[in-house]
């Protein structure tokens, strides 16, 4: 389902909007969506250290971004 929806909003983004750049952030722990995004072109710029506190201890976070060039 994730794979459906984010092609979908990238072929807007791509096709309808000419929008070049999109930005998120992701937990770094959340592997499956890191893997994601990686499939549709987005790379890791940087990490936020101690992003949030959950489960009793800080968890960074990646910020990722794709360039449409």
């Amino acid at each position: 389902m994730g794979s459906r929806l984010l092609k979908e909003i990238l072929d807007l983004a791509d096709n309808w909007h000419n929008i070049r750049r999109i930005e998120l952030e992701v937990y770094t722990d959340n592997e499956k969506a890191i893997n994601l995004y990686e499939k549709f072109g987005f790379k890791i710029e940087g990490t936020l250290k101690d992003y949030v506190f959950g489960d009793v201890k800080y968890i960074d976070a990646y910020s990722m971004a794709r360039l449409k060039i």
